[in-house]
């Protein structure tokens, strides 16, 4: 009862919505309309009464409703009564008539987003007295199963409706399935107790097995659906958009504002290129209290589901705002739901500022280039170079990795067909300011050089060993630009190994592209209910993509050159186990820039399970081309073509751990003798 009324009312959208819809559509402007909702009446002491209740449908007492829905009913839809009598025959609406039970599914379809595979229309054969079939009855036509009860006690009862009911299941049967009756049972039925109901019949027995999540599911029913354009506002931490709501058969029309309803916001592509906020949440009803105090006002209003997030709203509400949700934040908050305090670690905060400096994950392209690779780790922070000593470096011409071999790489727009040069990554890399331009200056007292940033650059330089003033214009007559690491790579600590990090979440986003992947850099775990040792992922990646909408997560060790050590193995495996088998595909990433040793795969291979393949192995070979097992697929007989984090824990298999034969190289093939 909303507060300050006296009279109760239904705050949750119920049967007057439909009433409603059925009046305006069918007899509001059609006084001859003809009556097709029928209410169905019998006694208490009928032995059928909870089987007519499942089957018809019921009203509570007007005591306990707040609505005289029956009345209503009769007044604006001439509904019809019908009385069924103990001991006499029971029988199904006429086709284009409805009960009380489908009339209040009236206007609902399913989504795409569960389906059911045994979804087979029949009977339910059991005891009209048993309180386990009248359940199971009851839950498999929750699932939207075309079913009628059949209690062969009751056989002069209910074959008429038995008769009525197998006429009217071949319209129901799939045209590309078998078309016969199903007939769902908890125990087992006899051939001779079945013939009333034909040959050739589909038998589905009933049993806890049934609801293993990949039988029967129970399907998500929704009204409609609508697109509408968001307006996206950036100007402020987090990102925003707003919207208006489509047209809903719940919107305030004739004093239904008081009722309300869930609409499921789909955001689509969501916030395009930025990598630290999302507005795809995962489908996890344990965070519906995170989800509404973070992306709305109101804590207890978000509801979690399967590529949507629900928000329920009143018949009043016309427009929606929904803010976008800190990625750490979030992963923190999924962690914590299973026992896991997870906090960004120092490498984690760099590894996300080297992502924004560049522009986003896709911008971090450059970094596939192995020359580039070279350039950085070649000169320590202190250290400058010239311009051709870095195109010379970046060119990597006598290397395993030369520039010809990434040619065709997209690190920013250029002419259709044109390759891909030094030069122009040179220049690249000055733009995102991962190199810095300066002179190199010889003080002509003390005769040591140092170097001056170009910002930094006057007519007159002062030595910064001897503190000498001298003018530096007869050094510029046949110098060169000297540059040095800037920034993020200015620092010495290798950016805490932040380029195998971005290489492989770019790796993971390109087989993972839709819906779009939630992805972090670096967290320290500790545990917090859950059976872990303290310790740090180089990434965590989440997506959505795996089987019936489970959620996939991956965790993982990157490294440049440095050993995989038997603790970073455990520890990620401690992390895989606490997630819930369930609902959770979890995987391990190790990813090196460089070949692992036998002894690292034999510890890696440790992760994995008989029956579970959770390790995924990527050297460079794997991160630098654009298609992840481009260049594998021409050593191995694999498909390199992947799509989930199940295929390339696969490929890893077939490639680290099986003993499989490479593929030959050309014009050594071996020819066959016969």
């Amino acid at each position: 009862m909303p507060r300050g009324q006296t009279r109760t009312e239904s705050t949750i959208a119920d049967l007057l919505v439909p009433l409603r819809q059925a009046f305006d559509g069918h007899f509001k402007n059609n006084p001859q309309a003809d009556p097709y909702l029928i209410l169905h009446d019998w006694s208490d002491d009928d032995p059928l009464r909870d089987v007519l209740l499942a089957t018809f449908g019921g009203l509570p007492p007007i005591e306990e409703t707040a609505e005289d829905y029956r009345g209503l009913m009769q007044l604006h839809l001439r509904a019809e009564v019908h009385k069924i009598v103990k001991d006499q025959p029971v029988s199904l609406p006429d086709i284009g008539r409805m009960s009380l039970a489908t009339f209040n599914r009236t206007g609902l379809q399913q989504h795409y987003a569960v389906t059911s595979y045994w979804n087979h229309p029949g009977f339910y054969v059991g005891d009209a007295t048993c309180f386990d079939d009248l359940v199971e009855f009851w839950n498999l036509r929750a699932t939207d199963i075309p079913l009628v009860f059949y209690d062969p006690a009751h056989v002069g009862r209910l074959n008429y409706a038995k008769d009525q009911w197998l006429g009217r299941i071949p319209q129901m049967l799939n045209p590309a399935s078998s078309k016969r009756v199903a007939i769902w049972s908890r125990d087992e039925q006899t051939p001779e107790a079945l013939v009333i109901f034909g040959e050739n019949l589909n038998i589905c027995r009933v049993d806890p097995s049934l609801w293993n999540g990949l039988n029967v599911k129970a399907p998500i029913m929704f009204f409609g659906e609508g697109e509408v354009l968001a307006s996206l506002d950036n100007s402020a931490e987090p990102p925003s958009i707003s919207f208006s709501l489509p047209d809903s058969p719940m919107k305030d029309v004739g004093g239904f504002s008081t009722q309300q309803y869930v609409v499921s916001v789909d955001p689509g592509i969501g916030l395009f290129g930025n990598d630290n906020f999302t507005l795809h949440f995962p489908f996890l009803p344990e965070l519906n209290e995170f989800y509404g105090r973070n992306a709305f006002i109101h804590w207890n209003k978000a509801r979690a589901e399967p590529d949507a997030l629900g928000v329920v709203v009143g018949g009043t509400t016309l427009h929606l705002s929904m803010r976008a949700i800190d990625n750490g934040q979030l992963f923190a908050a999924i962690f914590s739901a299973f026992g896991i305090r997870a906090t960004p670690s120092a490498a984690g905060l760099v590894c996300s500022r080297l992502i924004r400096q560049m522009g986003g994950i896709d911008k971090c392209r450059v970094f596939r280039i192995g020359g580039v690779r070279d350039l950085i780790e070649q000169f320590s922070p202190d250290q400058s170079f010239t311009t051709s000593a870095a195109k010379q470096i970046i060119r990597a011409q006598n290397t395993d990795h030369p520039l010809s071999d990434y040619q065709d790489l997209y690190i920013e727009q250029r002419k259709v067909g044109a390759k891909l040069t030094n030069d122009a990554i040179l220049a690249h890399l000055l733009r995102k300011e991962i190199f810095r331009p300066g002179l190199k200056l010889d003080c002509p007292n003390c005769q040591l050089d140092f170097w001056r940033s170009v910002d930094d650059v006057k007519a007159k330089a002062e030595c910064e060993y001897c503190g000498h003033l001298f003018h530096i214009g007869p050094q510029l007559r046949d110098r060169d630009w000297a540059y040095r690491r800037s920034g993020l790579f200015g620092r010495n600590d290798n950016q805490e190994g932040s380029i195998s990090v971005v290489l492989t979440l770019q790796q993971l986003a390109n087989v993972l592209d839709h819906p779009p992947p939630l992805m972090g850099t670096a967290m320290s775990m500790e545990a917090n209910g859950a059976d872990i040792r303290r310790c740090e992922t180089d990434f965590v990646f989440l997506s959505s993509r795996g089987r019936d909408h489970r959620l996939q997560l991956a965790i993982g060790e990157c490294k440049t050159r440095k050993e995989i050590t038997e603790d970073d193995v455990q520890n990620l495996l401690r992390v895989a186990k606490a997630f819930p088998t369930d609902r959770f595909d979890v995987f391990i990433v190790f990813a090196k820039l460089a070949e692992f040793s036998e002894e690292e795969l034999q510890l890696i291979s440790a992760a994995n399970e008989e029956h579970m393949r959770r390790v995924i192995i990527l050297t460079h070979r794997e991160l630098e081309p654009w298609f992840i097992y481009e260049r594998t697929a021409q050593q191995f007989e694999i498909d390199k073509i992947v799509v989930d984090f199940e295929g390339m824990a696969n490929v890893t298999d077939e490639v680290f751990f099986e003993s499989k034969e490479q593929k030959p190289e050309k014009g050594n093939e071996q020819a066959d003798s016969h």
